[in-house]
């Protein structure tokens, strides 16, 4: 017997999927019978993985890993027995990254060995790298009115030797309860951008059926707004030019059910926001540029703002938040889109007795009537160490309903670095909200924190913009250098 590996690749980060392909070939004359070596009850074939991670190895088989491993469950006890007949070949893959998790860089080896009856075969050990990177921050992408809102994905840059990096990943809580909070997929490498590309975006959709003919990710290097989806690549992607750096790109871009891009953007000098759109199909050939479907004046330069998109129930409509600082309080400038597809300023509120926080980031939700609920963690004009949430909601057509709402949630023990507040948006949630705030220590409030607990002290640097994950249960966003994107429970 005869046992090969094969790798896609040599050199991996510690976040991105790595796979080797496993080849068992009988160079015999005789047909041999022994238990299927790739099914999840097999102990026969054992492989042993060296390296700096793993500097004494450290060896797993199929049953080992399914038996360790509370995501997985066992079915059959036993392989069943498969017949090879003489220079007949099986094959399966091993999944590197899930079977043994690394982060630290260095050479690695792979070998393999294989006990049946009174006979073994050994592989030929192969090598492979992972190389040193840093990631920088994600950002989140989720669908509106997905049924329970359990999974979501993200993207980043990864910088590999000065090369930056377009990174996505998936992650889940459905299985929080065995697991212990939130599983993630291996990321994909979807290959090098330009040095000096920020607000690296995923957006959020209103297609939860997963409907739409694209799916999309956005970057900005300079004035240009990047976009990829097929047929477009990291290094061609579609494109637009703003003509001068924008004062900030919206967060997050929205994509329809109809394969639509549609990216905010608050021009530079903050006294216009403009609409972006880019359009493709998944049998699309061709990569055509980005155009711009809307500018709205501004009363002042925002120092917040956030976007989402209704329920496709209710339509593809937009709506922007833009936050701006005045002298009697916080100006609240609802923007959104008209059944005609016109962008239009409809309400501006200023809330007076508050004050900006630094770096927090508004939360929105649209319910399943059109109805727009609003929130952003702020200070106490008279006491900047007092927070307060102010909550605000408007009318399917876009006006205030009710005035503003003010509840304070506390005297600040040391001075803020950021916050953040965010709703549920799974389809049986009734909106309800969740707020997080940094302090300059690097501990973080939380709606459950308490005497008995305190504030929550992340393992990680917290993600800035600062974000959070609702879900089976609350996660705030870190990042942890090797492996990108790092999800710890609020409570």
């Amino acid at each position: 017997m005869r046992i090969q590996f094969h790798l896609p690749k040599e050199r991996f980060t510690a976040a991105e999927y790595r796979t080797a392909r496993v080849t068992l070939r009988n160079e015999g004359t005789a047909p041999v019978e022994l238990p299927d070596p790739f099914r999840n009850a097999d102990q026969s074939l054992t492989y042993t993985l060296t390296g700096p991670e793993y500097p004494e190895g450290r060896s797993v088989t199929w049953r080992s890993f399914y038996l360790r491993n509370p995501a997985y469950v066992l079915i059959i006890d036993e392989a069943p027995r498969i017949r090879l007949d003489a220079g007949r070949t099986i094959e399966s893959t091993v999944d590197l990254y899930e079977w043994w998790p690394a982060s630290r860089p260095g050479r690695y080896r792979l070998s393999a060995r294989l006990t049946h009856d009174a006979s073994t075969a050994t592989a030929t050990p192969i090598e492979f790298d992972i190389v040193p990177s840093t990631a920088g921050p994600a950002s989140l992408g989720f669908d509106i009115a997905d049924l329970f809102s359990h999974s979501g994905s993200a993207v980043w840059l990864q910088d590999v030797g000065g090369q930056p990096v377009l990174m996505v990943s998936g992650y889940s809580d459905s299985d929080a309860d065995e697991t212990g909070g939130v599983s993630r997929s291996a990321a994909n490498a979807l290959g090098p951008v330009e040095p000096g590309s920020a607000d690296v975006l995923y957006p959020w959709s209103n297609d939860p059926q997963g409907h739409s003919p694209a799916n999309w990710l956005m970057w900005r290097r300079g004035a240009s707004l990047f976009a990829w989806a097929g047929p477009a690549t990291t290094q061609n992607p579609f494109r637009f030019d703003l003509g001068e750096p924008p004062e900030r790109v919206v967060r997050p871009p929205l994509q329809t059910m109809a394969g639509e891009l549609f990216i905010p953007v608050v021009a530079a000098g903050g006294r216009s926001l403009r609409l972006i759109r880019f359009q493709t199909s998944f049998d699309a050939t061709e990569i055509t540029p980005g155009r711009e479907v809307g500018r709205v004046p501004l009363p002042g330069t925002p120092i917040a703002a956030r976007a989402t998109i209704q329920p496709a129930s209710v339509g593809n409509g937009l709506s922007v938040l833009l936050v701006e600082e005045s002298l009697g309080g916080m100006d609240f400038h609802h923007v959104r889109t008209t059944t005609s597809g016109r962008l239009t300023r409809t309400a501006s509120t200023l809330v007076r007795g508050v004050r900006a926080m630094p770096q927090s980031e508004p939360g929105l939700w649209i319910d399943s009537a059109g109805r727009l609920s609003a929130a952003i963690v702020a200070a106490s004009a008279k006491n900047p160490r007092r927070a307060m949430l102010v909550e605000l909601h408007y009318r399917p057509d876009g006006r205030l309903e009710s005035p503003a709402r003010l509840t304070p949630l506390g005297t600040l023990p040391v001075a803020v670095r950021a916050a953040v507040v965010r709703y549920d948006i799974a389809f049986y949630s009734k909106g309800e909200l969740t707020w997080a705030i940094l302090l300059e220590d690097g501990t973080v409030l939380h709606p459950g924190t308490g005497q008995r607990h305190g504030p929550m002290k992340p393992r990680h640097p917290v993600a800035l913009p600062m974000e959070l994950f609702l879900s089976e249960y609350d996660y705030l966003l870190t990042v942890d250098p090797a492996l990108g994107p790092i999800f710890e429970p609020l409570n």
